[in-house]
């Protein structure tokens, strides 16, 4: 950890203390980002306690992360009615259905915050007898919890919209050989609470015995944060009169964490207690064993491992546990994902659905399959940049060929247009000196007609006149026509048309 980030570390801290000891404010002599302190203090779960802290500071942090440090503390608010009402509820109904129960230390710690929401609740935590999670499931579900998956909990995870989160766990939790072995025990030995015979509740000293096992089970899987040690000293602060110290240490002796809780006591006395000459001798003497065990704690687990590993063993059985965990579920999901189930296998293989038996050729097909896919890859890697070639070199040829051509035809109509040239141009010079002649007079039809009309042919029927009255009336149509364009004159006035048998009339 950096110089920097050390010193704004360790002023969070100061700050903490102070709020929760109810003291002065300490002011930085330095320059501090706000920015990291938000990190830091929303990694650790202290965010909404730094709200407070930001309220006397005007201009020395910015809008952005005063707004956050609001948001924290406002979530804190809503989260302690949210969550109290739901584990009354929950504990209700595990009575109701004769559940014995155990609620445990979320919803007791808040009552050693003044004020309480100095304590944010994220999730109720119960503890229950074995063989009762299918009663415990139909229970959540009747009050419209859902069961969520999670890994990284052993317990079953149940979350009801809004935000609200509760574990049951049939054990404590505790991963390594000796822990394990203290606390196993079945929640109806606990004692009950008063004038209940289903609910039960830790003692003081039981309390404080988990308390500080919980603790150093989170430091040996690197999962100890700052709100842990806030936890245990509002604890230590409350009941550390009325506590059996004596039938503590023994207790604590029997877990075989005896040494390192006592480091962790004192640890968290340096940062939010009040300090004294005795403790400040120890601190100058083991200066580098609590300053590894705070870089431990503040980068979660990345720094000051090698000195914490020797204070306690806890740290290498719990590492060698989660590897061996780890390993199991790598093994487990491998075997799997090489063996599907039946369900899985008839969405691939639909045969499966009438020949069930024949499921083991379908996982060794299908497995040959897989091995296959990777040599796939690799010719695909090595096929498609050569097609892709091939593919371009044929575009451009095909481009040539498309160039050439046009130029060809291009050359073709050029040479078609010189060589017509010369002809067209010849008959356009004719046309022209055509129109420039007079037209000659032509024998006007109306003349001709009347003359006809007038020499009165014999021997014309009716039906023959009305023959040549249409006739007539289409030529003197056209000729009308053919005049108006042919010479350009101005539009005559429209004369009268008669009928043919008047026309007839009136010429003679």
């Amino acid at each position: 950890m950096l110089d920097r980030e050390r010193y704004e570390a360790r002023y969070l801290l100061s700050i903490i203390a102070a709020i929760i000891n109810q003291t002065d404010i300490p002011r930085s002599v330095r320059s501090l980002n706000w920015e990291n302190i938000y990190k830091m203090a929303e990694y650790h779960k202290v965010a909404h306690i730094v709200y407070l802290v930001t309220l006397g500071f005007e201009d020395e942090i910015d809008r952005k992360w005063k707004k956050l440090f609001r948001e924290k503390y406002e979530e804190s608010l809503l989260s302690q009615e949210r969550y109290r009402n739901a584990a009354e509820v929950v504990m209700w109904q595990l009575k109701q259905n004769k559940i014995h129960a155990l609620l445990i230390k979320d919803g007791i710690m808040s009552t050693c915050y003044e004020p309480r929401e100095l304590r944010a609740l994220t999730q109720v935590r119960i503890f229950v007898g074995e063989g009762q999670e299918a009663k415990v499931h139909s229970l959540m579900r009747s009050m419209d919890f859902q069961k969520k998956e999670n890994r990284k909990i052993k317990g079953d995870v149940y979350y009801r919209v809004p935000k609200t989160t509760v574990i049951f766990y049939t054990d404590l939790g505790f991963g390594t050989r000796k822990l394990r072995k203290y606390f196993d025990f079945p929640v109806k030995v606990i004692r009950q609470m008063e004038g209940e015979k289903f609910l039960h509740q830790f003692t003081e000293d039981e309390f404080f015995i988990y308390l500080m096992c919980d603790m150093v089970k989170q430091y040996a899987c690197g999962d100890i944060k700052i709100n842990n040690m806030v936890d245990y000293w509002q604890f230590y602060k409350k009941y550390h009169k009325q506590l059996n110290w004596e039938y503590i240490q023994k207790e604590l002796a029997a877990a075989g964490i005896l040494d390192f809780s006592q480091r962790l006591q004192k640890l968290a006395q340096i940062w939010f207690g009040e300090s004294d000459a005795a403790l400040a001798r120890e601190y100058d003497a083991e200066s580098d064993v609590y300053d590894a065990m705070e870089s431990y704690i503040l980068t979660g687990g990345k720094e000051g491992r090698e000195i914490s590993c020797k204070l306690t063993e806890l740290i290498q059985e719990s590492a060698k546990l989660r590897t061996r965990a780890r390993r199991k579920e790598r093994i487990k999901r491998y075997r799997s994902f090489t063996f599907p189930d039946l369900k899985y296998m008839e969405k691939i293989f639909p045969i499966l659905e009438d020949a069930p038996f024949l499921m083991p050729l379908c996982w060794f097909w299908r497995s040959f399959l897989l091995t296959l896919r990777p040599v796939r890859k690799k010719i695909h890697r090595v096929v498609y940049p050569i097609k892709r070639r091939m593919a371009e070199i044929a575009e451009d040829i095909e481009e040539r060929h498309e160039e050439k051509m046009l130029k060809r035809m291009d050359e073709a109509v050029r040479q078609v247009m010189e060589e017509s040239t010369s002809s067209v141009g010849q008959g356009v010079h004719e046309i022209l000196d055509h129109e420039g002649e007079e037209p000659a007079e032509q024998p006007d039809i109306l003349d001709i007609l009347s003359e006809e009309i007038s020499s009165g042919e014999p021997g014309i029927s009716q039906g023959q006149e009305a023959q040549e009255n249409s006739t007539t009336d289409s030529l003197y149509a056209d000729s009308a026509l053919e005049d108006s364009n042919s010479a350009g004159m101005e539009k005559e006035p429209e004369r009268e048309v008669f009928g043919m048998q008047d026309f007839f009339i009136n010429s003679r």
